[in-house]
């Protein structure tokens, strides 16, 4: 697409340009943190009072230049994150390549629908819509496709994504904050743990002395500057001394306080900024109001308590810095009064970065989905219906490309369970898992592969993935049963819609057939709606007893100039054409 190309190039020359400017600060930072050490060495080796103000007139510049270029390097940092977010995104748009984590950490084979509908993993439907950056953020996006979303809360998603996926540099200026923000999963748990720990301030003592002992020390230097005596000389080196022992007597609780997390401000920053460009957007909609009402409530902005949270963990972060922790703690203990004033915003605001964390996350799924939704505009997003009626117009697997997608129009009014016949690869169990994904989609509120849909959101449950298990000793065939009884069992509560794909592969015909009609007839008594794949052409014979619940549809295959032709186009009917023998005939298995 053209806006990511244009993007790419304009993001290109801002991070030359950024680069510039931090080499050549870096450069001159440098040279005068050279000239300190000659002005202090010139200073004591003559004596002369004039080296040393030089010599601290540069430790000035040398902490301007200092904070310049954490700012160079952090444009820098930013303009090559955006660089990043839409290079990414042209080559998935053009080529297909995806370099987006695709959530293998939240595989589970025991969930209703997502191991055997591939939601996670490599090549799976997270993939193809994770644009979060961070660990909350690709949690959040999880839990939706886990769980889908009140049904009360999908028209609300509907209206934020459309309404978000028209702001791409919105949505990119989010995803580059939380990527440069690198909070992953160890560094949120520190966070957490931070945030959790209680709250022990400093002692009276240790504040006092934090005050009395730095007056002492400059009422020294003043009289010395009068009054030249060794004793007072002696005077300042001890309580300079002293000054610096007493602080460095802190670091381990500022190390605790900054939690074994490199960095931290960084990440505390990162957030700052994505809040505060949401605080100065104007939403519409009422999910997108409710954030911003939950950043700027009780009249304080939260972007601007964690500024000040950034601004202190910066600070005391600078206690690895040799330089800054001798000169200014011994002049001024000033990592004791850094770390007070941290503890005093804890036990004021513990959780307000978590919270703020937490809801940053949701609005990064959302973006996932906004995304997904600007990708693919001929999408449509389905219409909630709360009784009867089902369907789905032209409706394809988001996953697969366009060029090659087939779609189908599949409705669920007149007969709410539907038997699927079709010979090998004709495109039964595709047809199945458009459904179930597109559903998936439907329930976070996203647009789904159809140009028109109506939906009821029901629990999902499939079963077309069941494995043996290894570990616990469990074969297929139990392993599936096992499977079709929590289907069965959570239908008996509540309406669902199943997805069955060659159910009772594991066992002989006979009982096959008998199970698979036994399944079907337990579940079209509670008012289940779905489907089931087979290629068992006499089950299909039950829908005779039950015309108002069941219908027939297929997959056909033809056979043209000695071989296969699929259109993968769905009929009435049950399927009248085989082609395993033929395929085996023409790969010489059999004569």
């Amino acid at each position: 697409m053209g806006i990511y190309e244009n993007n790419i190039e304009l993001f290109e020359h801002n991070y030359a340009k950024e680069r510039k400017k931090y080499k050549i600060v870096g450069a001159i930072r440098l040279l005068v943190f050279l000239g300190v050490i000659y002005s202090f060495y010139l200073s004591v080796r003559h004596g002369d009072f004039f080296y040393l103000y030089f010599s601290g007139s540069l430790v000035i510049v040398f902490l301007i230049l200092l904070k310049l270029h954490s700012e160079y390097s952090w444009k820098m940092q930013y303009a090559l994150a955006l660089l990043e977010v839409n290079q990414k995104e042209l080559d998935f748009v053009d080529n297909g390549i995806s370099n987006f984590e695709n959530g293998q950490e939240f595989l589970d084979p025991e969930h209703p629908y997502s191991f055997d509908l591939d939601i996670f993993g490599p090549k799976s439907l997270f993939e193809y819509l994770n644009r979060t950056a961070s660990y909350i953020g690709k949690k959040k996006l999880s839990e939706l496709l886990n769980l889908g979303v009140e049904v009360d809360q999908i028209q609300d998603n509907q209206d934020a994504i459309k309404e978000l996926s028209q702001r791409v540099e919105y949505r990119q200026q989010i995803n580059a904050f939380s990527q440069i923000s690198s909070l992953d999963k160890k560094a949120y748990d520190q966070l957490k743990k931070w945030s959790q720990s209680p709250v022990v301030l400093l002692s009276k003592t240790t504040i006092v002395l934090a005050y009395v002992l730095p007056i002492l020390l400059w009422i020294s230097i003043g009289t010395y500057y009068f009054i030249d005596s060794i004793l007072l000389g002696y005077l300042i080196s001890t309580l300079f001394g002293i000054n610096l022992i007493f602080s460095m007597s802190k670091t381990r609780e500022i190390q605790n306080q900054l939690g074994g997390v490199e960095q931290l401000s960084k990440t505390i920053n990162s957030y700052s900024l994505i809040i505060e460009l949401i605080e100065k957007q104007n939403f519409s909609t009422t999910r997108m109001k409710q954030y911003l009402k939950a950043f700027t409530k009780d009249n304080t902005s939260a972007s601007e308590k964690i500024k000040q949270l950034y601004g202190i963990f910066e600070k005391l972060e600078t206690v690895h810095n040799l330089f800054i922790m001798v000169i200014f703690n011994g002049l001024g203990q000033y990592h004791i009064h850094v770390l007070q004033k941290l503890l005093k915003f804890k036990q004021k605001n513990a959780s307000l970065l978590l919270d703020s964390i937490d809801k940053v996350g949701e609005i990064e799924a959302l973006n996932s989905l906004a995304n997904f939704s600007y990708n693919n505009r001929d999408y449509c997003f389905a219409s909630m219906q709360s009784q009867s009626g089902m369907y789905f117009k032209d409706l394809g697997h988001p996953l697969l490309n366009k060029k090659n997608r087939v779609c189908n129009d599949i409705s669920f009014q007149d007969q709410r369970f539907v038997i699927l016949t079709g010979s090998n690869m004709s495109g039964k169990s595709t047809f199945l898992r458009s459904i179930g994904v597109n559903l998936v989609l439907a329930k976070m509120g996203a647009p789904i592969c159809s140009t028109k849909a109506n939906f009821l959101p029901l629990p999902l449950y499939v079963s077309m993935g069941v494995s043996d298990s290894l570990k616990d000793s469990e074969s297929y065939f139990y392993a599936e049963v096992k499977r079709l009884h929590m289907i069965i069992e959570n239908s008996h509560k509540t309406p669902s819609f199943v997805l069955l794909d060659e159910i009772l592969r594991g066992t002989n015909s006979e009982d096959k057939q008998s199970g698979t009609i036994g399944v079907i007839l337990k579940l079209i008594k509670e008012s289940t709606y779905g489907l089931i794949a087979t290629h068992d052409l006499e089950v299909c014979n039950i829908t005779k007893d039950y015309p108002d619940v069941l219908s027939n549809k297929c997959f056909e295959v033809e056979i043209k100039n000695d071989d296969l032709y699929f259109d993968y186009k769905i009929r009435q009917g049950v399927c009248q054409n085989k082609n395993a023998t033929f395929i085996m005939k023409k790969m010489h298995i059999i004569d």
